[in-house]
């Protein structure tokens, strides 16, 4: 019977009413999305630097980090890639060459990073192949010597394009000069500026050619069926291999983590406000009508009404009236995170900016179910707290002197 006195009660003024079940609708809708939002960046991020850059686990040996000299190489790679792919939880391994050099054309020269690859096992750990740009090219062929990938911020620093021959230049592993020209088989655009200006990949075989000795494999990198298992597998890794250095997607690139940590915690703090201004508007409001109805609250008392009666419709009408906001407005940021994941945002326009940080210019917003069964707690507990003080304010009224009110 109180549940349904506390309905009615809701709606004798639907036009305050209805302001408030708006106003919450329209904080949850922003603040779900805007959540979703952040979320689906760093899921952006991440999985486009597991799939373009870090894999999930990589191996190298320690002196090779930081430097990334020829000689620091993998003993037995292959052997040890054979040995990695064995395990259940492993999707794809592969074994890659390393080493600092120089870049050049006829307009300019660049420092960068030099991957020897195999371009049929690359294709099952990084998604480099779908990234070669229109009128740019294509992935490897298999016929012709001396290939090379470039990146397309890369290649509009030298000034070429699809076809040109450019030069590549390192140390080898007696110190003597190596110097070779490619031919531009591709030009990729991962969206990342790191990727896209400093790294270059060419056939391990064609390195092998010009060193005159076996392919010098510096990295073991690899995929797994489920990122969760990423620390495991490592740890079981590096046991198995201590002389070697193992590590996850999260030491590879620690700021995605922090990342992570960070998106929970905005996201927390965000609905935290949206919530708290939605609070003292409640309380406003439930105090409005708690005084324009002194003199019912009064007479209700003087029939037998007790105050827990009365304090409890009170809490019900302010419960009810936020839920009603709250279950539309999770509602409807349901349906829009649904239909914008699914066409994603474009931010075209501000893409130079993201790329910088190696995040594509379309973002697809994103939520788990947690999130809403969280939010859903969150109300409640809104909706309690604000309900408290004008439900109290309610139990001070005096019968007598209510009834003398005009």
């Amino acid at each position: 019977m109180i549940l349904s006195i506390a309905w009615k009660n809701i709606w004798r003024n639907k036009t305050r009413s209805m302001v408030v079940i708006t106003a919450t609708m329209l904080g949850l809708i922003a603040g779900s999305f805007t959540v979703a939002f952040l979320k689906g960046m760093v899921s952006e991020r991440l999985t486009a630097a597991i799939n373009k850059e870090v894999s999930h686990i990589q191996i190298h040996m320690p002196s090779y980090l930081g430097n990334h000299e020829i000689m620091d190489t993998l003993p037995n790679a292959l052997s040890l890639c054979r040995e990695i792919q064995k395990n259940k939880h492993v999707r794809n391994v592969t074994a890659r060459s390393g080493i600092t050099g120089m870049v050049m054309s006829a307009n300019a020269s660049q420092g960068i990073l030099i991957l020897g690859i195999n371009p049929v096992e690359e294709k099952k750990i990084t998604i480099i192949y779908r990234t070669i740009v229109d009128s740019g090219g294509s992935y490897f062929g298999e016929d012709r010597k001396n290939q090379i990938l470039v990146g397309a911020k890369l290649a509009e620093k030298l000034k070429v394009h699809h076809h040109s021959k450019i030069v590549l230049r390192f140390i080898d592993i007696n110190g003597n000069v190596i110097e070779s020209a490619f031919r531009i088989t591709g030009i990729f655009n991962t969206h990342n500026d790191r990727l896209d200006d400093r790294v270059v990949y060419i056939k391990n075989q064609d390195l092998a050619g010009l060193l005159g000795r076996p392919v010098p494999y510096h990295e073991i990198a690899i995929i797994l069926n489920d990122i969760r298992d990423a620390a495991t597998i490592a740890a079981e890794l590096q046991n198995v291999h201590p002389e070697l250095k193992v590590q996850v997607w999260t030491e590879l690139q620690p700021e995605f983590a922090i990342w992570i940590g960070m998106t929970d915690k905005i996201a927390f703090i965000f609905l935290g406000i949206i919530l708290l201004a939605l609070a003292f508007g409640i309380i406003n409001t439930m105090l409005m009508s708690v005084l324009e109805r002194t003199k019912e609250l009064g007479m209700l008392m003087s029939i037998g009404m007790n105050t827990r009666k009365v304090f409890r419709m009170i809490m019900l009408e302010t419960i009810l009236l936020t839920f009603t906001g709250g279950i539309i407005g999770m509602g409807l940021a349901f349906l829009l995170i649904r239909l914008t994941h699914h066409s994603g945002i474009n931010l075209a326009s501000v893409s130079r900016g993201m790329e910088a940080m190696g995040i594509e210019a379309t973002v697809y917003p994103d939520i788990s179910g947690s999130y809403f069964i969280l939010l859903s707690f969150m109300i409640l507990v809104t909706a309690i707290l604000s309900a408290i003080y004008p439900a109290r304010k309610a139990l001070q009224v005096q019968p007598a002197e209510a009834l003398k009110m005009e």
